[in-house]
């Protein structure tokens, strides 16, 4: 027997465990980061992502405060549209801050961001394999080669990986969004260039 809850969690579903595509889209703004939520899918994100999308950054880190500040709203703005996927990383931030916080927030005592976004991508298989689980499809939005290369690795997972790039190609050509066909242009040019390469393997229906 199915109830309604079975139908909710039988959903097509756009998982984004890398950030770059976030930071991406937040440099030309939060209509950009709206596209997220156009193909109609439940939209999943996992804590690290989010944590790195959002925290104050480290003396020595990429500042990008506007960016940051985009993201932080955006986040805030859709807390209802988003799910947040956690992983083990997460929780063992999410409790090494509290502590720091609870001890007094002192600078030179703050748990360091060195190395957990990089551990994080090792959990991204689990967190892919049980978004996939209750989904009836599954498109991961990233751009991390280390990611991509783990996920095409396990070839049980019936999925579609997409970059950035073929993800804008995907608004603009088939829905249409305004300001999506200068869009990838204004993002190189935001980022000076510093942009994933084109996915050559990317979805066929994203590319021409």
């Amino acid at each position: 027997m199915t109830g309604p809850d079975d139908d909710i969690a039988r959903r097509s579903r756009l998982l984004i465990p890398d950030t770059t595509p976030l930071s991406l889209l937040a440099l030309i703004g939060s209509d950009a980061l709206d596209w997220l939520f156009v193909p109609g899918a439940d939209v999943w994100i996992s804590d690290m992502v989010k944590e790195e999308a959002v925290r104050d950054p480290d003396p020595g880190d990429d500042q990008r405060m506007q960016q940051r500040a985009v993201l932080k709203q955006w986040f805030a703005r859709n807390a209802n549209r988003i799910h947040i996927k956690a992983t083990r990383e997460g929780e063992e931030y999410a409790k090494a801050m509290q502590n720091w916080q609870l001890a007094g927030s002192k600078a030179e005592l703050k748990p360091s961001w060195k190395d957990r976004g990089e551990r994080s991508v090792l959990q991204v298989l689990e967190v892919v394999e049980s978004v996939l689980a209750d989904g009836e499809a599954v498109v991961v939005l990233v751009d991390d080669n280390k990611a991509r290369i783990a996920i095409q690795l396990e070839n049980e997972f019936d999925i579609d990986l997409m970059g950035t790039e073929s993800f804008v190609t995907w608004m603009r050509e088939r829905f249409k969004m305004p300001n999506a066909e200068n869009a990838w242009a204004a993002i190189r040019i935001a980022a000076r260039n510093n942009v994933p390469d084109t996915r050559d393997d990317d979805p066929v229906y994203v590319r021409k």
